[in-house]
Parts: C-alpha cells; structure tokens; sequence
C-alpha cells in the first residue's frame, strides 16, 4: 500500500511540474507577453484589419509565427495567438478570423537581432491561394526582461 501510495505521489508531482501543463494554468484575459508587446501587436493588428477591410477579404487565418529557419518557437507561438486575439476584435463584424484557411493567411517571422536585445517581427498577409502578397509589416520589440531565479 505504501508503495502504491508513494508512485501516486511520485507521478502527481511529475506531472504537475511539466512546463507545458504549467502554461495551461494562465488565468484567462492574463497574456504571456510583457504588456508593451500587446499593445504593439494591438496596433500592428489595427493596421492590418484596416489594409483587411479595404481590401475585401471576410475571412483570415493566422497561421504560428516561426523563426528565421521556419521553425515553430515559444515566442512566435505566444505573439502568433495573441496578434490573433488583437486582430478579431480590430476585425469587429468586417471580417472573421478561422482556425484554418480563409481568403488570407497570415504568416510571421520572429528573429533576434545579434545584439540580443530587440526582436524583429515579419507580418505578411497572402492570398489564400499564395498568389499575391496582400500587405506586410515589420515591428521592433524590445525582449523581455527575465528574471532567473
């Protein structure tokens, strides 16, 4: 009985300790990205809804942002799915962001400056059928600061 008890306590401590169930716990409304960051992606998102709605388009995806290899990152991950909450209320009733497809989609490319201390954040906005470039847009972000423990 011991035993059995100790592997449950074991495998609950494992378990709550992984980072990626840990991210899950993050209180809704609460952004994993330094305020500065939001607001720039908030003012980023207002100029591509505008380019949007001029332009037409009733649906649009917004796909992960990777890094400059095309890779998937934490980063590009958090700015992608926070660049898409700004941009579906900019949006309001002109046009929907979808999970997937669309009549855009919605590409970014988050690479580190070589000093270390700025991001660069590509946006480009393509037809559905990657035909044509619809517009683009290039944000500067300063990193956040991080505290190690």
């Amino acid at each position: 009985m011991k035993t059995r008890m100790s592997c449950f306590i074991l495998f609950f401590l494992f378990i709550s300790s992984m980072p990626a169930l840990a991210a899950e716990h993050i209180p809704e409304g609460n952004s994993p990205l330094p305020g500065e960051h939001v607001r720039k992606l908030e003012r980023i998102a207002q100029f591509i809804a505008g380019e949007l709605q001029r332009r037409s388009v009733k649906t649009v995806a917004v796909e992960n942002f990777t890094d400059f290899y095309k890779r998937p990152s934490a980063t590009g991950t958090k700015m992608a799915g926070e660049f898409s909450k700004q941009l579906a209320a900019a949006g309001d009733k002109n046009f929907m962001v979808l999970p997937d497809g669309g009549d855009a989609i919605i590409t970014g490319v988050v690479v580190p400056f070589r000093t270390g201390g700025k991001l660069k954040l590509d946006i480009k906005v393509v037809s559905s059928d990657k035909s044509k470039i619809i517009t683009s847009y290039t944000g500067i972000f300063k990193k956040a600061k991080t505290v190690k423990k």
